[in-house]
C-alpha cells in the first residue's frame, strides 16, 4: 500500500514539472481560447505565480516580470471579453503592469497614474 501511495506523489510531482516547464516555456499560449477563457486562465496562472513565490520557489525579479506578464493578459483578455476585441489596455508608464483605468496609484510599483481623458 505504501508503495502505492509513494509512486502516485512521484508520478504527480513529475507531471506537475512537466506542465509547469512547459507553461514557462511559454509552449502553450492560448491563442485558440476565447478572451473569457483566457482570462481565467492567466487569472490561475496568477494564483499559481502567488502560491510559488511565497513559498520560496521564485526570486523577486523573476515574480514581478511574470506577474506583470500575466496581468497583462488577463486585462487584454477581459478587454476583448467584454468589448467584443476592441479593448485597450492602459499601462503604468514605470513598470508596465496592466492597470483598470480606475486607480490613482499603480498597485505593483506606487507611481501615481495619470489621468487618461
Amino acid at each position: 500500500m505504501t508503495g502505492f501511495v509513494l509512486f502516485g506523489g512521484i508520478l504527480l510531482v513529475l507531471l506537475s514539472t512537466i506542465v509547469w516547464a512547459a507553461i514557462r516555456a511559454g509552449e502553450d499560449t492560448g491563442a485558440a481560447l476565447g478572451p473569457a477563457d483566457r482570462r481565467d486562465a492567466a487569472i490561475e496562472a496568477l494564483r499559481d505565480l502567488e502560491l510559488d513565490y511565497h513559498t520560496g520557489k521564485l526570486p523577486d525579479e523573476e515574480y514581478r516580470a511574470l506577474r506583470a506578464r500575466l496581468e497583462r493578459e488577463a486585462v487584454e483578455a477581459r478587454d476583448a471579453a467584454t468589448s467584443g476585441g476592441a479593448g485597450t489596455t492602459v499601462l503604468c508608464g514605470a513598470c508596465g503592469v496592466a492597470l483598470t483605468g480606475h486607480e490613482t496609484f499603480c498597485p505593483a510599483c506606487g507611481v501615481a497614474v495619470e489621468a487618461s481623458g
